[in-house]
């Protein structure tokens, strides 16, 4: 079915012409086939402008245009937890302004920060956002300027309520629309080359030279896409993707959408039912210029344009009925390569004016984020045949045509000017040609072929459906699927509290006073210290440890390391035991990762240990809080970036590190090597289950969990390994299952990936849930320890500075 709307429409005729076409075939039909498809959408819009006296990204504010600035969005409701999609009238969002926008709209929909996408237009007559820049300013002793935050917590305190408000009364989601159309003399490449190949001229936004205007227009996307989204034949929302840097003329002093907000403005009035979001495209190298010469009647006829192209998709859009499992997430982190002049910014930044500081300090903010090991998100929201791809900074227009060239089967739209600290970003062949953008792009010709498999890997995902019918993912006693993060949390809340009856429930940890260490003897190694420390726990118990740290180290990814079953203890994992492949925290180490390696009670240095007087119910829970008190060692120290910890452990360490990341969300990631197997398929055997009084005879020990000997010989445990890994999701987690393991049954692993699998794929991480079998018995072979360590490299953003010897 298609749609044909004039731009002129009012909402009375709009109206009469939805009566006449529901009496077509067509429409009956899908009328007739609707209903509650169990998705729902609820918008949002509220005043981005600030007040009169602000200041924009290059001017003081003096007035505000009529339409003002507006940060837009949609949220869908009933496809794993709630997403949302905004789109701001501002300059850029960069860096800690990203975290900060994405965290606080998060909470107002009750769903998690990486199923947020923030995206701002890239109007020039508007503010600028970047936390991260504003403190390097402060710290600096020089005023924030542009980069003052004041009124990002106005806009932010606007979202939230706006958000919360609209959720509570979502509508009914059942269709999508996908239309597009060309846009007549608009756009046209900013880059013209000169017989070297080189770049002679830059087009701009406003060009005053007829020669250069009167260049071919290039490389350019021409098509403006729509995906609209519909409660049977009541359009909700129309989200329009189209690639051109959005101004006509600019430093005005006037806060203004200029003419892409215009033409959202026109479309707004042709079809008042639903909210109309504009997305900018990839179009760092593409402008008006051709077609503008500054004049200030141009942002009419462009704006004009526009909407006509708008107009003509709306006009070729064709609905499709969709439901839960035509809806999907996905995302991949990216670290993209940084042009090391970057950091002369900080020794620049004492004698430049406000513009250049606009123009460079969230580059030098995105430069410190990436030394500290910090990604960028790349999403992609597949919803039917369409795909919705969200990139940051300011991306060549060649990134979006090989993204639709890539899928020509689908609708592909892309959004770009999402997190704006890596600014502009070239093809690897721009970076040969020289010009305007390449000079000040901080990222490297290295960053396409990143971007470009992130890209390919998340178009041809192979459209994983979120499996409504997972008992994980069903609200508790009800055969309803969870739709927010209160409803997940609380399902998580009762599998902690199936932990606890067995475990013991945790003391509070409220007013905790870091750990003051004793240092016993230090042995200094090839590249790193290892301390032999001790500390108190709590007022009973003590923890003794090795703690490895690099030379020169600041702000690095630290590893808690966890040993397994054997009388030597920490000593186990430094290498010292008979046993070969267990020296994993001396080869973190080695590595240039910080480690604390703490004994487990009634081993190594805590041999002696008397579990009747620590005052804790199960060894196991005392494990979690000595594990959780060496968490708070490494958080403290300045040689930690407390947002980059990880637990990794072999056999008794493997579930002990799964139980200490079930308990303390400050671990990141988890390795477990021969650590778990669900109970049921937990078997030592006839001999074994009778000299235990029963199967799960083993974890009733003193040092495990001692309330499973009531429930023996026959012991079911209210909780297994599986509840536990879907807690921790969407953290990853490493799994090393080998298929010779006799204590552990690889069978039952493989049963419960099947199992998890779902959650992670709900939560739009499947790639975080990460299974090895190899085959061997119960042990870490090197092959295995290396994929391993490279996943904790890979997801922390951190380069070894070693490697290891079996590498």
């Amino acid at each position: 079915m298609k749609l044909s709307l004039s731009l002129t429409t009012s909402s009375l005729v709009f109206g009469l012409l939805i009566i006449l076409f529901s009496s077509l075939p067509g429409m009956s039909r899908q009328i007739e086939n609707g209903g509650d498809s169990g998705l729902s959408l609820a918008v949002f819009d509220v005043d981005a402008t600030p007040p009169v006296g602000s200041l924009l990204a290059y001017d003081p504010m003096e007035k505000k245009d009529d339409l003002g600035l507006r940060a837009r969005g949609i949220v869908i409701i009933g496809s794993g937890l709630p997403i949302v999609l905004c789109a701001v009238d501002w300059i850029g969002i960069a860096n800690e302004s990203q975290d900060a926008f994405k965290s606080r709209l998060a909470k107002a929909a009750s769903t998690l920060p990486s199923r947020v996408a923030v995206h701002t237009v890239h109007q020039h007559d508007a503010p600028i956002s970047d936390w991260g820049a504003e403190k390097l300013l402060l710290d600096a002793g020089l005023d924030p300027k542009a980069f003052d935050s004041s009124f990002d917590r106005v806009l932010l305190d606007r979202l939230d309520k706006a958000i919360q408000k609209t959720m509570q009364s979502p509508q009914p989601l059942t269709h999508i629309g996908t239309g597009k159309a060309t846009v007549e003399k608009v756009a046209s490449n900013r880059r013209i080359k000169g017989p070297d190949g080189k770049i002679r001229y830059s087009r701009t936004s406003s060009t005053k030279d007829p020669k250069i205007r009167d260049y071919p227009e290039g490389l350019i996307d021409p098509e403006v896409s729509l995906i609209s989204f519909w409660n049977e034949e009541e359009p909700l929302a129309v989200l329009s993707y189209y690639a051109v840097h959005p101004q006509s003329y600019y430093l005005t002093k006037i806060a203004n959408p200029d003419f892409p907000g215009i033409a959202r403005y026109l479309r707004q009035l042709a079809v008042p039912e639903a909210l109309h979001v504009h997305f900018n495209g990839a179009g760092a190298n593409v402008t008006a210029g051709k077609y503008n010469d500054g004049a200030k009647i141009n942002r009419k006829i462009l704006a004009e344009r526009l909407a006509a192209g708008m107009e003509q998709a709306w006009r070729n859009t064709v609905k499709s009925k969709i439901n839960p499992s035509a809806v999907y997430w996905n995302q991949e982190s990216v670290r993209l390569p940084a042009n090391e002049k970057i950091p002369e910014i900080g020794r620049e930044m004492h004698q430049q004016n406000a513009r250049w500081l606009t123009n460079n300090m969230q580059k030098l903010a995105w430069y410190q984020r990436k030394q500290q090991g910090k990604k960028i998100a790349i999403s992609c929201l597949s919803i039917g045949d369409a795909r919705i791809l969200h990139l940051p900074g300011e991306l060549f227009v060649e990134y979006q045509l090989a993204a639709k060239a890539e899928r020509p089967d689908l609708f592909v739209a892309m959004a770009a000017y999402g997190d704006y600290g890596p600014f502009y970003i070239g093809t690897a062949a721009a970076y040969e040609e020289d010009g305007y953008e390449i000079n000040v792009s901080p990222v490297t010709s290295e960053a396409e072929p990143i971007l470009m498999k992130a890209i390919k890997n998340l178009l041809h995902n192979p459209g994983q459906v979120n499996d409504q019918k997972s008992p994980y993912i069903l609200q508790n006693e009800k055969n309803v699927p969870i739709k927010t993060l209160a409803e997940w949390k609380g399902k998580k809340r009762t599998w902690k509290n199936n932990m606890a009856a067995i475990m013991g429930t945790l003391p509070s940890r409220e007013n905790l006073a870091v750990p003051s260490l004793t240092y016993l003897d230090t042995v200094k190694e090839n590249g790193f210290n290892r301390y032999r420390i001790r500390f108190d726990s709590d007022d009973t118990n003590e923890v003794t440890a090795y703690l490895y740290v690099p030379e020169k180290s600041s702000s690095r990814p630290a590893m808690l390391v966890l040993h397994s079953t054997g009388d030597l203890g920490k000593k186990i994992v430094d290498g010292q035991g008979p046993l070969e492949n267990r020296g994993i925290a001396r080869e973190l180490a080695e590595r240039g990762y910080v480690v604390i390696a703490p004994d487990y009670p009634s081993f190594g240095e805590q041999m002696d240990h008397d579990f009747s007087k620590d005052g804790f119910p199960s060894g196991t829970l005392l494990g979690v809080w000595n594990h959780m008190r060496c968490v708070d060692v490494l958080s403290q120290m300045k040689e930690v970036d407390p947002d980059r910890i990880g637990v990794i452990g072999h056999s008794l360490g493997g579930h002990n590190a799964l139980f200490t990341a079930v308990h303390d969300e400050r671990i990141q990631a988890v390795v477990s090597s021969c650590g778990w197997t669900p109970f049921d398929y937990y078997d030592i055997g006839e001999a074994g289950t009778e000299r235990y009084g029963g199967r799960l005879g083993p974890w009733a020990q003193d040092r495990y969990m001692p309330a499973i000997k009531k429930l023996l010989p026959d012991a079911q445990l209210p909780f297994d390994f599986t509840d536990i890994i879907a807690s921790i999701a969407p953290r990853p987690v490493f799994t090393n299952a080998p298929v010779q393991d006799s204590n552990f049954a690889v069978e039952g692993v493989k049963a419960a990936i099947a199992e998890i699998h779902p959650v992670y794929s709900w939560l739009g991480f499947p790639a975080h849930l990460i299974v090895r079998y190899p085959d061997t018995g119960h042990d870490f072979p090197p092959a295995i320890r290396k994929e391993a360590y490279a996943f904790l490299d890979e997801f922390f953003g951190f380069e070894p500075e070693n490697r290891n010897l079996f590498e």
